[in-house]
């Protein structure tokens, strides 16, 4: 027996089955936190809500309190809705401001600075996907992004939560609270570091931007490499700022580009493009050269096939929910978009990337 839990509930969670959300929103209070949102699948053991904030949370069915249907269907905060929740988190050490799409929290005194930032970033993006015919879709709740004045306010923020960063990074995207959190890299150097800063608020909130338009999905097992690829593609200046950059070499990634053509090329210690597709596990034993054959596969599939890429894309966002990604589909998926003949494809992979300079 699960008192707290209406049958209506229930029945209508079961109904919507492990691949499928439910349309609906409930309310629920959940180890003492009020929580409302969609609930994304739902067995006896598990279930995974979509809140209107945008972030998941994962609880037993039977810890759900006080649970009611609340609205037919999902609807995110507003923007100000989301800032009061921001400041009864972080409270008055953070300047608040929000654009069309971002909600930044940031240092105070610096708010068309680090909003605009975002915002131009988001917009770029959805602009370089639009002219590919690729259709973005609106995010339903303002992207959140957390810059920290230096770099130990961010390490004890990290220290202290479950976002998994990696050790001595500069920032990070976490898909579970579908936040950016950063840190203005500017505090230990001056001005001179934001090309640093930069660096890390392009490749992150286009992580971010991707998992909320549709891009990439939140929601199901996907290639790190697509995810990754794209992240470092946008990295390049004629990218990301297609308008101010537009010569054809101001799209290269260079630096990704020296580590491919001197760590990857002259003995490919990741095996042929079938080896590396079929897994993530290249990002484990070689970070470096998984990288790097990660932007040039990307950059090379969005140059000389931009259709069909954005069709793998909308391929591997389109996935069942939660659900894993084994090799062979993973392969089998990236022959149905780019053809059967792989071997074909890495030859014109392969001397692509050499004609790059």
């Amino acid at each position: 027996m699960r008192p707290l839990i209406t049958l209506a509930l229930l029945t209508a969670l079961s109904a919507a089955g492990l691949a499928s959300a439910a349309d609906f929103m409930f309310q629920a209070t959940v180890g003492g936190t009020l929580l409302e949102g969609r609930p994304l699948t739902w067995t006896d053991a598990t279930m995974v809500l979509l809140s209107r904030d945008g972030q998941l949370h994962e609880f037993a069915p039977s810890h759900a309190k006080q649970a009611r249907r609340t609205a037919p269907a999902f609807q995110g905060y507003t923007s100000e809705e989301m800032r009061q929740r921001l400041y009864g988190e972080f409270g008055s050490r953070f300047d608040y401001t929000s654009t069309g799409h971002y909600l930044v929290a940031h240092p105070r005194g610096e708010h068309a600075e680090w909003a605009n930032r975002f915002e131009d970033l988001y917009r770029s993006f959805v602009r370089y996907f639009r002219v590919r015919g690729f259709q973005p879709e609106e995010p339903p709740y303002p992207l959140v992004a957390i810059v920290f004045g230096n770099r130990s306010e961010y390490e004890r923020y990290v220290s202290k939560s479950s976002s998994g960063a990696p050790s001595g990074a500069l920032g990070h995207y976490e898909p579970r609270t579908n936040r950016v959190y950063l840190y203005d890299q500017s505090s230990a150097g001056g001005d001179d570091r934001w090309d640093e800063t930069a660096s890390t608020v392009i490749h992150e909130a286009t992580h971010q931007t991707a998992y909320n338009v549709g891009v990439h999905t939140r929601f199901a097992s996907g290639p790190r490499w697509v995810s990754e690829g794209l992240a470092m593609m946008f990295e390049a200046r004629g990218v990301h700022d297609a308008r101010s950059y537009d010569r054809g070499d101001s799209r290269v990634n260079y630096g990704r580009l020296y580590d491919f053509t001197n760590s990857v090329v002259p003995n490919l210690p990741l095996g042929n493009l079938e080896t590396y597709i079929a897994s993530d596990q290249a990002f484990e034993r070689m970070p470096i050269h998984a990288y790097a054959e990660a932007w040039a596969l990307t950059f090379f599939l969005s140059e000389t096939r931009p259709q069909q890429y954005a069709d793998y894309l909308t391929l591997t966002a389109d996935r069942p929910l939660f659900s894993k990604y084994a090799a062979a589909d993973r392969v089998a998926d990236f022959r149905r978009v780019f053809g059967e003949d792989l071997e074909l494809l890495d030859s014109h992979f392969m001397s692509f990337m050499k004609g790059l300079r």
